[in-house]
């Protein structure tokens, strides 16, 4: 037997241990292969880098654990960016686990044993300073602070429950909640998933529907984002942006080049390129676990083409291609 036949009778057990090693070993060392933002996920960026505290935007973590891989990274990008410039977030869910999913997203994001992470700080802990009648946002980090509430090391900054985000969580039906918030978001969420008073919140005070939000950003792994467009943007004009998984990514390039959404994150490229804006503009330190995937991703297809092109050399070198001809023959 020659090498040509040993490559092509090669144990495929060893291929599956290629494999294995080529999206282990990323993770432990991260390779930061390049990634170019598209313009579809610069332009979710660049609308939301517009935004700041006097502005709201919805974020819905719309999906399941199944797409979770690439959906959560997209949503923990977003939450991100928003924190950083201090923007409103009212976090949304589609299903039961997505409100669960959201809830990991705002663990993650407040962890102190991370880097990049904020002080999350609870809707009671800063009830005396509400009491004080002080809504705005800089004057409650300004009363926090002056309480001897010190930024702690390596924090990107506090989050208030209540100015900062509100996780209202999941419902039913959605697609009637989105027509419900269109006239006052209290009337479908009267309380966040904490049990706390959403008419009370600062932030919904300044933002009581829809109508005065300025962008809902829905990562899905369904099609809860056509309901964002129908009950939405084509209703009350609202600016949407999508992040879907790559499967979907083809199905929604329509809405862009219609202009009836601002942008899309697709797959975990999609992620991963929202990731290196948040890197190139030091709004985080590290990249994301989506770059990290997409390193995973990239040295298993990198792999998978060697093999198949070596194949084929081993193929057409040993002359096994005339062996078939010679075979079809008889």
């Amino acid at each position: 037997m020659n090498i040509w036949e040993k490559m092509l009778n090669l144990d495929r057990r060893w291929i599956f241990l290629l494999i294995g090693i080529a999206c282990v070993v990323p993770f432990f060392t991260p390779l930061g292969l390049p990634i170019l933002p598209s313009e579809e996920v610069i332009s979710i960026y660049d609308y939301i880098e517009e935004l700041g505290p006097d502005n709201a935007i919805f974020v819905g973590f719309d999906f399941d654990p199944g797409t979770a891989a690439e959906n959560q990274p997209m949503g923990i990008a977003v939450l991100r960016h928003a924190f950083s410039r201090n923007i409103p977030v009212f976090i949304t869910a589609v299903t039961p686990m997505g409100q669960g999913l959201a809830a990991m997203a705002i663990d993650e994001l407040t962890d102190e044993t991370r880097a990049d992470f904020f002080s999350f700080v609870s809707w009671s802990e800063w009830s005396a300073i509400r009491d004080q009648g002080i809504t705005e946002r800089a004057e409650i980090e300004e009363a926090w602070i002056a309480e001897g509430n010190l930024l702690p090391e390596r924090s990107r900054g506090f989050i208030f429950e209540g100015r900062d985000f509100a996780h209202l969580g999941y419902l039913p039906v959605f697609n009637l909640v989105i027509l419900g918030m269109s006239t006052s978001i209290v009337s479908q969420y009267p309380t966040d998933v904490a049990g706390n008073s959403v008419e009370e919140m600062p932030m919904y005070q300044e933002h009581k529907s829809l109508r005065e939000i300025d962008l809902a950003v829905t990562n899905a792994g369904s099609a809860a984002c056509t309901w964002w467009i129908i009950y939405g943007r084509e209703k009350i004009g609202l600016p949407v942006a999508f992040g879907v998984t790559a499967v979907m990514a083809t199905d929604y390039y329509i809405y862009i080049q219609s202009g009836q959404i601002i942008g899309q994150m697709g797959g975990l490229r999609g992620a991963a390129e929202y990731e290196v804006l948040l890197l190139d503009n030091d709004y985080t330190s590290e990249p994301g676990k989506a770059f990290i995937g997409m390193d995973v991703q990239n040295i298993a297809h990198l792999l998978i083409i060697f093999l198949v092109i070596l194949g084929n050399i081993a193929f057409f070198a040993g002359g096994f291609n005339k062996k078939t001809k010679l075979k079809g023959r008889r």
